[in-house]
């Protein structure tokens, strides 16, 4: 019995294996170009928010002695959702899309796999650079605990994305309209301030913002004694898991008219 198991789990990961690298023949196929930019994206937001903030307030840093790598610490995490809340959201996951014997559930996988290693890598290259350039707080305190965030980070895009995912079939401007949503919301996930030190007002939406919390619990990993009287991690893992329990009910729900299509 354990044996047939081994196997049929072997035979699972070998098709998700071969959907993984379709998708990433997908990426290649499709504009290369754009698919720099949006790699490059979190680079260049970094950049700007770094000049920006140094010619008006300075280059001291908020936190810790590097405001680059602030900045970093807050738009990478942010973004890592982004971009993979974004992909999910575009995967074809149409009988003509997916190879033979895998389900739309599998295809999602996939895409996740693909799109979290990219940017995992990313994250870890861009953080060594640092250290490298002598950020010497770019050595994480905890990598353990900023691994947390980051795996809960790509659970909670992965339910998102499944769910605007169906929404889009319906509904085709909503790509722009959660496109505009997302990046107006960095402002309030404390990406680029301190929610503890917000002003009132700000820091109480800015709590209600899942997102926030999985910035600062990041933050609490890279810096070690980072503020983080806000952060609330079972609030941060209850819309992770609600947002994949709705991404599959949906997607179950819609399976047939896709499928018809």
């Amino acid at each position: 019995m354990a044996i047939r198991y081994e196997a049929a789990v072997s035979s699972w990961w070998r098709l998700v294996w071969l959907s993984m690298g379709l998708q990433l023949h997908r990426y290649g196929r499709g504009s290369r170009l754009g698919f720099i930019l949006s790699v490059l994206e979190p680079l260049a937001v970094i950049t700007a928010m770094y000049v920006i903030r140094g010619l008006f307030r300075g280059k001291e840093a908020v936190y810790g002695t590097s405001l680059f790598l602030f900045i970093a610490s807050g738009v990478l995490p942010y973004f890592l959702f982004l971009r993979l809340s974004t992909r999910t959201r575009g995967t074809e996951t149409g009988p003509r899309s997916r190879l033979p014997g895998l389900s739309a559930l599998d295809v999602y996988i996939a895409t996740i796999l693909v799109n979290a290693l990219i940017w995992i890598f990313m994250i870890v290259a861009i953080f060594l650079g640092m250290w490298l350039y002598g950020i010497d707080q770019a050595r994480p305190y905890s990598i353990a605990t900023c691994a947390q965030p980051i795996v809960l980070l790509i659970l909670f895009g992965m339910g998102v994305g499944m769910i605007n995912n169906v929404i889009t079939r319906y509904i085709t401007a909503w790509n722009s309209i959660f496109a505009v949503l997302t990046r107006g919301l960095i402002f309030l996930s404390g990406v680029f301030f301190i929610v503890d030190i917000q002003p009132i007002r700000w820091r109480a939406w800015s709590i209600l913002n899942p997102l926030s919390h999985g910035v600062e619990w990041f933050r609490l990993g890279v810096y070690g004694r980072y503020p983080h009287n806000s952060l609330d991690i079972s609030y941060f893992v209850e819309w992770v898991l609600i947002a994949l329990f709705i991404g599959l009910v949906v997607d179950r729900a819609a399976l047939r008219t896709l499928d018809r299509n």
